[in-house]
């Protein structure tokens, strides 16, 4: 039956029943299992836009760094604290683990040598930037810039103290982990 044939059929069938048909009830009983024969057709349709594939960023990641002493150019006029700054305080390892859902928001967490942080952004394409605002003071506020590599990412975070005056940089690999 075509869907004009179906539609044409289903008027007549309800006009039927609102006249008072009585000879028309078994046009009515055969509307009614046409369209609840069609019914597991719709909820299949349902069913494969439910189970659409995940994009290939939803999950996990978990990804370490090693911060080091950011190169500054000390020039007439420059912060004197950044040529006094030898790289010591706020250098070394650190970790980064974030949660990326289905639409690319960003949330997670670092905590290392910048600090700990709250980590939120958001991925487009295949490029992530992220945030990282520190849980207290002694924290560097930073910037993470990633793009896709394999079913990871490979970028660098670049970070400074609230007065700019200890400047850090990192390079990072972040690894998809496991469900």
């Amino acid at each position: 039956m075509t869907w004009r044939a179906h539609v044409s059929f289903g008027l007549v069938a309800s006009a039927a029943v609102s006249l008072g048909c009585t000879g028309c009830k078994s046009h009515v009983d055969n509307h009614e299992q046409v369209a609840s024969a069609q019914s597991p057709a719709a909820s299949a349709s349902a069913v494969v836009e439910a189970t659409k594939p995940k994009p290939w960023f939803s999950g996990a990641f978990q990804g370490s760094y090693d911060a080091k002493l950011s190169p500054v150019e000390v020039k007439t006029g420059a912060v004197r604290e950044w040529a006094a700054d030898d790289g010591k305080l706020s250098s070394g390892p650190g970790k980064l683990e974030l949660k990326i859902a289905d639409d690319g928001t960003v949330d997670g967490s670092s905590d290392g040598s910048l600090g700990a942080s709250h980590a939120s952004g958001k991925v487009e394409d295949d490029t992530l930037r992220v945030t990282l605002a520190p849980s207290d003071s002694s924290g560097l506020h930073g910037v993470l810039v990633a793009t896709r590599d394999g079913d990871g990412f490979r970028g660098s975070i670049e970070a400074s103290s609230g007065d700019s005056l200890k400047v850090r940089q990192a390079a990072i690999e972040l690894k998809k982990q496991a469900n």
